[in-house]
């Protein structure tokens, strides 16, 4: 029996508690409301107050603050395009690495292409004067030549 009236008056503590804590949730919510409305009006007050301050500091130093603004500004520029700049410089070497994967020939490859070409046209223009000199010498040495049949030899192979 003893148990039971222990139990039962810490039960009843436990409920008298929990209904002074509500008490006093609903006690504090009543008064910010109250008060809330006050507070509020206290803070605009004190933020034109310092509005108005912050106004005439401004207005005092505008040059100097044009200064330090354009300073900033200039500051921010250079960061925002050195961070583009990154970008697209991470962009290219992601392009690139892609059209290596693609196969598909770049800058020093197409350079590579044109110095051969350079050199192929050179060897065939070369090889042309060469064979038209050869056909001259020919021409020449049939046309002196009296034997017939080293004038047959001379002839140019068409």
């Amino acid at each position: 029996m003893k148990a039971y009236l222990l139990e039962n008056q810490l039960t009843h503590n436990v409920r008298d508690f929990a209904r002074q804590i509500w008490l006093a949730g609903l006690g504090a919510f009543a008064r910010a409301q109250d008060e809330g409305g006050k507070f509020f009006e206290t803070l605009v007050q004190e933020g034109q107050v310092v509005d108005a301050r912050m106004r005439e500091i401004a207005d005092e130093n505008t040059e100097s603050g044009e200064t330090i603004a354009k300073g900033k500004v200039e500051e921010i520029r250079e960061r925002a395009t050195g961070a583009w700049n990154k970008l697209e410089k991470v962009f290219q070497a992601r392009v690139a690495r892609a059209l290596r994967r693609l196969g598909v020939p770049g800058r020093d490859d197409i350079q590579q292409l044109f110095q051969q070409i350079d050199l192929l046209s050179q060897n065939v223009l070369e090889l042309s004067q060469a064979a038209e000199a050869e056909t001259k010498a020919r021409k020449v040495r049939a046309i002196r030549s009296p034997d017939p049949a080293a004038a047959k030899i001379a002839e140019p192979l068409v």
